[in-house]
């Protein structure tokens, strides 16, 4: 299959990667500034997966027919980057992996029943054009189809993924999609509900970049400072609220274990781009569409309110660093 990674950050080189390794043709989509330094091949470092280094062709523009557009910038960067896919290209896979809830939505627009709604958990950084490195042993993405949901965890698409009935088009494609990354080596999970896959990593996430983001540090350094470690396990449990007020059930207590078994060097993206001075961060597209479902449902969430107030202040408050020190340049996150 021929897929497209529009976005050649850490989770895009590392998709990319582990696809071409597993014999798929693989372009990378990339600004011209990155594109001018990058070297034709996939560079990864990790010290669980071992070094690899595989070949793939990088352009500016997308305007070559691809089987699957794979969608890895970042909330702030997204529009900037499908104005570097050709209008009417209709590829036959559109899967975002952004982190928030408001993205499927102007995606529909675009691509309509052709996109998924896709998330994963892993850790990796762009260190370089090309250049990334892998810290987390997982790399698990959920899939559902995307179909006519209204982003509010109601749909009535369900019915096209594997084991929920009638088998669609878009079952079809997400079977064949869950079997390449399984293929590649990456973990893939198919949900009945979008909404549950959207939700289920942004209970995790949102508690943790907040948290990392306000204490200037790692899990570990959260972890160390009791007022802060209280505010994350309360942020979650109002994140498991929201969600269940949006029709997704979390468990709040499975989730409060994965924070505490976390290693604590456990860091976040939104961490490193408010250190490195990247503008804009993607805090915003974390943290307003929960607060504003936390209204419309009328839930209470102070611990998330607070941690989102000390995130930005210290947006607010980080200086620019030097050029080398920034994770990726805008519009091409990770």
């Amino acid at each position: 299959m021929r897929h497209a990674i529009l976005g050649a950050g850490g989770v895009g080189l590392a998709l990319g990667a582990a696809l071409a390794r597993a014999g798929h043709e693989v372009v990378l989509v990339m600004r011209e500034s990155s594109r001018a330094r990058y070297r034709g091949v996939i560079d990864v470092h990790s010290k669980l997966h071992g070094d690899l280094a595989v070949e793939a062709r990088a352009v500016e523009r997308l305007d070559e027919p691809v089987d699957v557009l794979w969608v890895t910038v970042k909330a702030p960067a997204l529009d900037a980057a499908l104005a570097r896919v050709a209008p009417r290209l209709t590829p036959g896979s559109v899967v975002p992996l952004l982190n928030g809830l408001d993205h499927p939505r102007s995606l529909r627009a675009r691509f309509g029943p052709r996109q998924l709604v896709g998330a994963i958990l892993i850790e990796a950084e762009r260190t370089a054009p090309g250049r990334v490195t892998w810290n987390s042993l997982y790399a698990e993405v959920s899939l559902a189809t995307d179909g006519d949901c209204d982003g509010h965890g109601n749909s009535d698409c369900a019915g096209d993924v594997p084991g929920g009935g009638a088998a669609g088009a878009g079952g079809r494609r997400l079977g064949g999609l869950a079997e390449v990354l399984a293929d590649a080596g990456l973990g893939c999970t198919p949900e009945r509900d979008p909404a549950s896959v959207l939700w289920r990593k942004l209970v995790l996430l949102l508690p943790l970049a907040l948290a990392t983001t306000a204490a200037d540090g790692p899990l570990g350094i959260v972890r160390r400072r009791p007022e802060l470690s209280a505010l994350l396990r309360d942020a979650a449990r109002e994140a498991c609220a929201v969600a269940a007020a949006d029709t997704v059930a979390v468990d709040d207590r499975n989730l409060l274990h994965t924070l505490d078994t976390l290693p604590g060097r456990t860091d976040t993206s939104l961490h490193r781009d408010v250190t490195a001075g990247v503008r804009p961060t993607e805090l915003a597209a974390l943290t307003e569409p929960v607060l504003r479902r936390a209204r419309d449902h009328h839930v209470a969430v102070p611990a998330l309110a607070e941690l989102a107030r000390r995130a930005a202040e210290r947006e607010r408050q980080a200086e620019i660093p030097a050029p080398h020190r920034s994770t990726y340049r805008k519009g091409e996150t990770s």
